[in-house]
């Protein structure tokens, strides 16, 4: 009964992560920089920056957002939770991420 309950809950889980992208056209693209980078939004937006919280990643180029997360990510710059996350990344998905929001 629990394996049949574990298995639904899964199903569910994964259709409704799949639903967002559904939506999207044929002719839209989600590129995995864009996929990644969706993540930062909730802490990196324009709202947020008005708010007085993190900065709009929108507003910077794309080298200074590579070169501040590799800082972050190797330790060369304090932070209080941008290390931690910045740890799980590649340089490939950190150059990905920082094209998606130098568009």
């Amino acid at each position: 009964m629990k394996k049949s309950r574990l298995t639904f809950a899964g199903l569910v889980g994964a259709v409704a992560l799949t639903v967002p992208f559904a939506q999207a056209s044929a002719d839209d693209e989600i590129t995995r920089g864009q996929l990644m980078a969706d993540t930062c939004i909730n802490c990196h937006s324009a709202a947020s920056a008005e708010a007085g919280g993190a900065p709009d990643l929108s507003r910077y180029p794309s080298d200074l957002i590579v070169s501040q997360m590799k800082a972050f990510r190797d330790g060369d710059r304090p932070a209080t939770v941008m290390d931690r996350h910045a740890s799980g990344y590649t340089d490939e998905e950190i150059e990905a991420m920082a094209a998606y929001f130098g568009q």
